[in-house]
């Protein structure tokens, strides 16, 4: 009578999304920030989390326009100023209107991939747990139990 014994030890690990406050939100996965087009590119393979993605990638990147503009135009008149010209202060207020644009543009953005991550992460929930099943089975010799998960 030959007896074999084997035992295996199995990690999940989870490519889940997390969401962190800092300075500002920080998204992370497996301990990696990830960028606006990262989370676009992750969230493809669940459709309803990639469409929220992608909206929110537009506010992203319609806002930093806005908001790189408004600094130069912020910018160049306090330059024309330190270096002893005649500064453009209308150019300053325009500045200071576009990145006024801009941080509804920062908020719509965190707004929607925080919910294209609740999709994603909700997604990785219902796809990769199974219910363990313990099943009876013989073989010619033999009798046991096998555990499936």
């Amino acid at each position: 009578m030959t007896t074999s014994m084997s035992v295996l030890y199995a990690q999940y690990q989870t490519d889940s999304i997390q969401i962190t406050k800092k300075l500002g939100t920080v998204y992370t996965q497996n301990g990696q920030n990830l960028t606006p087009r990262q989370l676009l590119e992750i969230t493809q393979s669940n459709p309803d989390a990639y469409k929220a993605m992608k909206l929110a990638k537009i506010n992203y990147d319609t806002g930093l326009v806005f908001g790189f503009l408004g600094g130069g135009l912020i910018g160049f008149p306090i330059g024309s100023s330190l270096g002893g010209g005649d500064p453009n202060w209308t150019l300053a207020a325009v500045g200071a209107g576009l990145i006024a644009i801009s941080i509804p543009l920062s908020s719509a953005y965190n707004m929607h991939a925080k919910t294209a991550v609740s999709i994603y992460n909700s997604g990785l929930n219902n796809s990769t747990k199974e219910s363990p099943r313990l099943n009876l089975f013989s073989s010619s010799n033999s009798i046991g139990l096998r555990l499936t998960f």
